[in-house]
């Protein structure tokens, strides 16, 4: 259980490892969204206040525009007045004409009938002295009316002046207020139109801030997607992994049990050997064969051991540089000349080519083939040739790689420790490198194994070359 436990925390953190660069992407964005929000609030308010200039300028314009009409109606009333004075002035000026008309006919009528002489004229030629007073009383009425139309004439004509010069004031003044009024509305009304477009302006802003947060929060459902896709493909590369660790280890108990019987096998035959050996020399050949199946025994027993052991990149228990191997524990080779880079079954948890990132950090094209199996089992040269690179990579883990004759490398990745042999070493097919582990930029114990054309370049698939 407590193994279970710590294989479950490294997948735990491999899954946060992976999460965490998504996350941090989507805190991004919803910082973006806040800022718009922030935005649209601030131009919402300034939209407002420009909501409520233009009402108090609508007020304002709704007064002018009713002193205009009130001034409109003053106007109107006026104009009337001034329509009947007009009437009045044209009531005058007839009179006035026709008296002007009615005096000039009595001023022609005196001065042809009654010059200087003609009153005389009436008495001298009066046939009494009542006759001749009643002739001159009615020049002297004559005279006397024409002087009273005169006088009224010239109150007419006064009056009509005053009236006129009367009129023509009102109407100034009505016109000059009018015009101010007018003045004063048509420049509320273009302030008010002004702030109309400014209003336009802001209602546009808040349109493109929202289009943007609209934006934002579509590339945060795309980035939370590809995190659960992330996720989800981790969490399913995971339970391969689990899956085929859980069945190399069963094949690899099973090796390892089946060697442990044929050890156990061979011990019993040598003792028998030994104790029927009736030379000297017979009994030397019989402990001889008797240490190299006790040696056997021994491997084997630590195979079973580390194949029950479960992924600990700080397994200490785990030998690095086992006992040398016998001819017959040498993995056969192919046609090809490669042989297979562990001493157990192979079993693929992830194959050459394009596959999701399971940490963030490795990239979409996988270089190798990762193999399952436990914690410390062997790891073998799949072919002979010569020590490049052994040592730690950030990335690789533990590692090795060799040269080989033909122009290949091969590589061998997230070793539990340390790489038993060095740079420039000679190294033979079915020679021990080191043991499986999860160093470096690793999810879980498994062997990289890797061919290439180049020093870290031109990988191809070794899944031919395995014969796989």
């Amino acid at each position: 259980m407590i193994k279970l436990k710590k294989y479950t925390a490294l997948t735990l953190c491999a899954l946060t490892l992976t999460a965490t660069p998504l996350t941090a992407l989507a805190d991004e964005y919803d910082q973006k969204i806040a800022d718009q929000d922030k935005k649209i609030s601030d131009l919402q308010q300034t939209e407002q206040s420009a909501e409520d200039q233009k009402a108090a300028l609508e007020e304002q314009v709704a007064a002018v525009e009713k002193e205009v009409s009130d001034v409109l109606k003053e106007k109107t009333n006026e104009e009337k007045k001034m329509s009947d004075l007009t009437a009045k002035i044209g009531v005058l000026q007839e009179k006035i004409q026709k008296r002007e008309e009615q005096l000039r006919k009595q001023a022609r009528d005196v001065q042809t009938n009654h010059d200087a002489g003609s009153i005389v004229d009436v008495v001298i030629n009066s046939k009494s002295v009542g006759e001749a007073v009643k002739k001159t009383m009615a020049v002297s009425t004559i005279l006397t009316a024409n002087k009273n139309i005169m006088e009224q004439q010239t109150k007419d004509k006064a009056e009509l002046e005053k009236l006129e010069k009367e009129a023509e004031q009102r109407l100034e003044v009505i016109n000059k207020k009018t015009a101010e009024l007018k003045e004063k509305q048509d420049q509320l009304v273009q302030t008010k139109l002004d702030q109309q477009v400014k209003i336009n302006e802001i209602q546009a802003s808040i349109a493109t801030e929202k289009g943007q947060k609209e934006k934002y929060e579509k590339q945060q459902e795309e980035a939370e997607k590809k995190r659960q896709d992330a996720l989800k493909a981790l969490e399913e590369q995971r339970k391969k992994e689990e899956e085929a660790r859980a069945k190399a280890q069963v094949e690899a108990e099973k090796q390892a049990k089946k060697a442990a019987e044929e050890a156990q096998k061979a011990a019993e035959e040598a003792e028998k050997q030994a104790a029927a050996a009736e030379t000297a020399k017979q009994k030397q050949e019989a402990e001889i064969a008797q240490l190299e199946a006790q040696q056997q025994e021994q491997q084997a027993k630590q195979q079973q051991e580390q194949a029950q052991t479960v992924t600990d990149t700080g397994a200490s228990q785990v030998t690095t540089n086992p006992a040398p191997t016998t001819e017959e524990s040498k993995p056969a080779t192919n046609s090809s000349g490669w042989a297979s880079p562990l001493s157990i079954g192979l079993v693929v948890t992830s194959p050459f080519g394009p596959r999701q990132d399971p940490t963030g950090a490795s990239g979409t094209q996988h270089d190798g083939i990762d193999f399952a199996g436990a914690a410390g089992t062997p790891i073998l040269a799949s072919k002979g040739g010569k020590v490049v690179e052994a040592g730690f990579h950030w990335s690789a883990g533990n590692h090795v790689v060799i040269q080989h004759s033909d122009g290949y490398y091969s590589y061998y990745m997230h070793m539990v420790s340390a790489p038993s042999v060095g740079v420039g070493s000679d190294v033979s097919a079915g020679q021990v490198l080191g043991g499986m582990g999860t160093t470096g930029n690793s999810t879980g114990v498994h062997l990289h194994f890797g061919v290439s054309t180049a020093l870290w370049s031109g990988f191809v698939n070794p899944a031919p070359l395995l014969g796989i």
